[in-house]
């Protein structure tokens, strides 16, 4: 699946261009003292959601997108503040945030979906046991069971796959 087939990334893209649609028709101090770093933190959601899609390993995959959340909480506070200042109306930052919101509840789902098989009955990993016979030093030989690692190897869900029809619907 392609970046942008993601359905995570698509909402970020939309909430993003409203930010900018907003912001860029301030002028001069609101523009430079809210604007810029509201449109640059709301930027910087997909940003880091991006540049975890293209990373190999699951590891730096999470870690840009709880950079990512960082992101959408700091534009969520540049939101407040802009409502505050009357610089936003109270309709429309209601609605922004209620799209933060949703943003974030994918976010969630899409972190916990990172390395996750695609099987939907997942629920702890399942390992290939095998028996290995050891002599004891009494000469007894002992049966244990070992269980084989996984080898780190799993799949990442696809879009369909990480969000439940209540977080959706509930969005």
């Amino acid at each position: 699946m392609k970046l942008e087939d993601l359905k995570l990334y698509q909402e970020c893209l939309n909430f993003e261009k409203e930010v900018w649609d907003i912001a860029n028709n301030w002028e001069g101090f609101n523009r430079d003292t809210v604007g810029k770093p509201f449109i640059q933190s709301a930027d910087a959601i997909s940003g880091n959601i991006a540049q975890g899609y293209g990373r190999y390993n699951f590891k730096d995959k999470k870690h840009y997108c709880y950079i990512s959340r960082g992101y959408l909480l700091k534009t969520k506070g540049w939101l407040i503040k802009s409502k505050e200042r009357e610089l936003i109306g109270e309709e429309k930052a209601d609605e922004l945030i209620e799209f933060v919101e949703k943003i974030h509840r994918m976010l969630n789902a899409y972190i916990r979906s990172i390395g996750r098989p695609k099987d939907e009955s997942y629920s702890k990993p399942s390992y290939n046991n095998r028996t290995e016979n050891k002599e004891e030093a009494n000469g007894n030989v002992a049966e244990t069971v070992v269980a084989d690692e996984p080898d780190g190897n799993s799949f990442t869900a696809n879009a369909d796959e990480f969000f439940s029809s209540d977080e959706l619907t509930n969005a």
